[in-house]
């Protein structure tokens, strides 16, 4: 099939990306924007060919596919909206704010054979794509150890707005380091495969004089007493954002930021691969898979399956912050 017409739910700041890169990829789609009324006024709104205030609009007007960028306590309820009306869809990260339901969204999808995609963008970057296969290069030995760590300083992210009243800082609407930085527990998962085990500690520090955790740390245990250290924080003044694995022949490190794998072994020159692309580059590699998907018949880089993953481990990282125990990931 031909995608042409799309609906695009929520239109900020991600919201407005799709958008734009949107109509730079199909010029002549149809694209149904979804607003809800609430939000300000944007000069990118004048790139849909029409904007409705419901969801049950856009689908009356033909939508095939549905990008969905509202907040994450929408998502799940959005997603339920397209998938039972046959529409495909692409919901940005978090897939939902619980497990609850999960199941049945993709027994929903898979029924209605719907192409469902999420919005862990990483997936996307050549840097980490590469990463991921050297891990699979016998010549970088036996792993032994994983730090992953992503921090920065949540009032830089967005400077025209107070950072306390964004999305990222409100527990109603999936604030906090452990759903807002949820790509690294993606990417655990799709470099790691799944862990055994996880210990947990949530801090809200007060620094920031916000309501969710703004630090994270956590101990995931693998098979082979391979173990991953993760921390995730919203105070960090120098933004750092790496993966960091230490092997029996030496270190594999991806800088995210600066675009570099990096493998290190004792006494000699390191290699390094760097690669030239900005954030657009992975939205837009996102926004044409998720076409690809839709058009030929083509299996998701990241679907369903792998959204609710994360899910699940972050209800397991919340038991074991509360209990203070270990939980398991069997």
């Amino acid at each position: 099939m031909n995608v042409n017409c799309v609906a695009l739910v929520g239109l900020g700041s991600i919201g407005r990306r799709h958008l734009r890169l949107l109509r730079d990829l199909r010029p002549d789609l149809s694209i149904t924007l979804v607003r809800s009324g609430h939000g300000g006024e944007y000069p990118e709104e004048a790139l849909a060919s029409k904007c409705v205030s419901t969801i049950e609009e856009s689908i009356a007007e033909g939508a095939q596919a549905a990008i969905i960028a509202t907040p994450a306590n929408l998502h799940f309820q959005q997603s339920m909206l397209f998938i039972e009306a046959g529409v495909h869809i692409l919901v940005e990260k978090p897939l939902s704010l619980s497990t609850d339901g999960i199941q049945r969204l993709i027994d929903s999808s898979s029924r209605n054979r719907i192409k469902g995609l999420v919005g862990y963008v990483l997936r996307y970057d050549p840097a980490a794509q590469y990463f991921k296969n050297c891990l699979q290069n016998p010549i970088i030995g036996r792993i032994i150890h994983v730090d992953i760590v992503c921090g920065s300083f949540l009032p830089e992210w967005r400077p025209q707005q107070d950072y306390r009243q964004t999305v990222s800082a409100l527990p109603e609407l999936g604030g906090g380091v452990l759903y807002e930085l949820s790509h690294e527990l993606d990417y655990l998962h799709w470099f790691f495969g799944k862990p055994i085990e996880v210990q947990a500690r949530l801090v809200k520090s007060g620094t920031l004089g916000i309501d969710v955790e703004d630090s994270v740390d956590l101990m995931l245990v693998y098979s082979g007493d391979v173990t991953l250290s993760v921390h995730l924080d919203f105070n960090r003044r120098i933004p750092t954002r790496c993966c960091i694995v230490q092997t029996t022949e030496g270190e594999l490190h991806w800088n995210v930021l600066s675009k570099k794998v990096i493998w290190q072994t004792p006494g000699k020159s390191p290699k390094i691969e760097t690669f030239e692309n900005d954030r657009d580059h992975l939205y837009r590699s996102q926004i044409k898979h998720f076409l690809t998907c839709v058009e030929m018949d083509v299996s998701p880089i990241v679907n369903l399956t792998d959204g609710a993953a994360v899910l699940y481990l972050i209800e397991a990282v919340q038991k074991a912050h509360k209990t203070g125990c270990k939980v398991s990931l069997s």
